[in-house]
């Protein structure tokens, strides 16, 4: 079972990294949501919503701008939250389709101008990102270059 100070021992490691995007992948129920709550307690760590990272306007913005807007928009949402570390819960919402993103890049582009840590439902194969959505293990696939910005809870 990976605990807050694994985590925590995993991150001086993504810390010096250009890209700081550390995601804690598993199943439901694996405690993803728990682990990132108990991080709270560090100086300057804040949680937040997925969903709390865009605003009304963003659905106004043509579909076919969205994914170029949507950088500067959750970018000053992200500042908001005046947090040296970001942690974003529920990140399902980045996959509506609606929305038109690619999260993983723009998770990645987003953490380096701000940490980032983010729960993850899905999975691991080598360096393989999988999306678990609506009981598809692999609704969505996405290559890491570097896996030790994953960490697997399961």
């Amino acid at each position: 079972m990976v605990t807050d100070a694994d985590v925590l021992k995993r991150w001086k490691y993504i810390a010096q990294e250009d890209e700081k995007l550390l995601i804690l992948i598993g199943g439901p129920g694996s405690g993803k949501s728990k682990l990132i709550r108990e991080l709270t307690f560090q100086d300057g760590w804040k949680i937040c919503e997925a969903r709390e990272l865009f605003d009304d306007e963003f659905l106004e913005i043509p579909r076919a701008d969205r994914p170029e807007k949507a950088i500067s928009l959750i970018s000053t949402a992200i500042h908001r939250l005046n947090a040296r570390v970001v942690m974003i819960d529920n990140v399902e919402f980045l996959f509506a389709p609606i929305l038109n993103l690619n999260p993983v890049q723009m998770l990645k582009d987003l953490s380096k101008e701000c940490p980032i840590i983010v729960s993850w439902r899905g999975s691991l194969e080598g360096n393989t990102l999988y999306f678990e959505h609506n009981g598809d293990p692999k609704y969505a696939k996405f290559t890491i270059e570097d896996p030790k910005h994953v960490m697997s809870l399961d």
